[in-house]
């Protein structure tokens, strides 16, 4: 096995934490959104900052997050390292934020707790990021882990965007 490239761990390290102050910075907005009423734009915040927090988590890995379907596997790999569905269900609820966005069609009531439930899975992202990953031996893996774990080591397409394409977060609106 070879040694990690520093530097690269550093990077990761880095990127990690870019993501991370992304996702409060966009809970933060849906709260306010929701503050004010817009259920639409809360909806979205919520659903992004949820989904920064996983891309963070999945930098220090080095697993691939750049799309929908990986932002899942992510959380499917969590669940099972983890031993806890409530992290994937958390993920169902906020991803209905993704739906009310374009379709406006979510209770002010509803919407408000799938906010608490993106708050929630942040803030549980961030322990499991801090924390040592409880990783599944490759000799355990079964058909479906094994799969995944193809899919998330799978390095990103040279066009895919990432947090270096975003200006740095204090240029960034309030």
């Amino acid at each position: 096995m070879t040694t990690p490239n520093p530097e690269t761990e550093q990077r990761r390290r880095e990127k990690s934490e870019r993501y991370y102050r992304l996702s409060q910075r966009l809970l933060k907005h849906a709260q306010e959104q929701l503050d004010r009423g817009d259920t639409v734009q809360a909806s979205e915040k919520a659903y992004g900052a949820v989904v920064h927090a996983v891309k963070s988590y999945g930098e220090l890995r080095g697993w691939n997050h750049f799309n929908h379907h990986r932002v899942g596997l992510i959380l499917d790999q969590l669940r099972d390292e983890e031993n806890d569905p409530s992290l994937t269900e958390s993920y169902d609820a906020v991803e209905s934020l993704h739906k009310n966005y374009f379709e406006y069609d979510t209770e002010h009531t509803r919407v408000r707790d799938r906010v608490d439930t993106a708050r929630s899975l942040v803030n549980r992202l961030e322990k499991l990021r801090d924390s040592r990953p409880n990783s599944i031996p490759a000799s355990t893996l079964n058909r479906e882990q094994r799969r995944r774990m193809g899919q998330l080591m799978q390095p990103p397409s040279q066009d895919q965007a990432d947090v270096d394409d975003l200006p740095p977060l204090e240029d960034l609106p309030e």
